[in-house]
């Protein structure tokens, strides 16, 4: 990445699934996130470089999906960024546009979900954006998963929730 290449950040539509796809091989799982997204009760964003999605990441504002209550909101989720473009801002930029959505609709904490043992570089990233974990151990919890051909698989991990002051 050239130093003149700016990061934009800007809402996902469906003429990027695409693109998306090609970051993450998930068509079925990118449409119900275009679907689920309208923009006012959760948002689901794009990092570009150019004319090429680099990354991308969702901020729940509301408390249901698919049904289900969502805890600690407004939450940070799915965060994701192509590999060659890592340490490069491009996760700091999805993160601090997803928290601006939050203080224009005027939350005063924001959360965040991470899996301590998959994900050590977002732990690394959360404590450098100031996010505070609310439990000294991580939890276990199932979810459904897909592979790269988009076949759904259930996964057990851990979690650690984490919560950021936007005052």
């Amino acid at each position: 990445m050239k130093n003149s290449e700016e990061i934009k950040i800007r809402q996902a539509k469906i003429e990027d699934i695409e693109q998306l796809c090609n970051i993450r091989n998930n068509e079925k799982l990118f449409r119900e996130y275009l679907e689920e997204c309208d923009g006012e009760r959760a948002y689901f964003l794009l990092a570009e470089i150019g004319k090429k999605v680099v990354g991308f990441g969702l901020v729940y504002l509301d408390a249901t999906k698919k049904g289900k209550k969502k805890s600690h909101l407004p939450k940070l989720s799915d965060l994701y960024v192509i590999e060659e473009y890592r340490r490069k801002g491009v996760a700091t930029a999805l993160i601090k546009a997803r928290e601006t959505i939050a203080k224009q609709y005027g939350y005063l904490h924001i959360y965040v979900s991470i899996d301590p043992s998959e994900s050590l570089e977002m732990i690394s990233l959360a404590n450098k954006l100031s996010y505070i974990p609310l439990q000294p151990e991580p939890y276990l919890v199932s979810a459904i998963y897909y592979d790269n051909q988009g076949q759904p698989y259930q996964k057990q991990y851990f979690r650690i929730d984490f919560k950021k002051d936007l005052r």
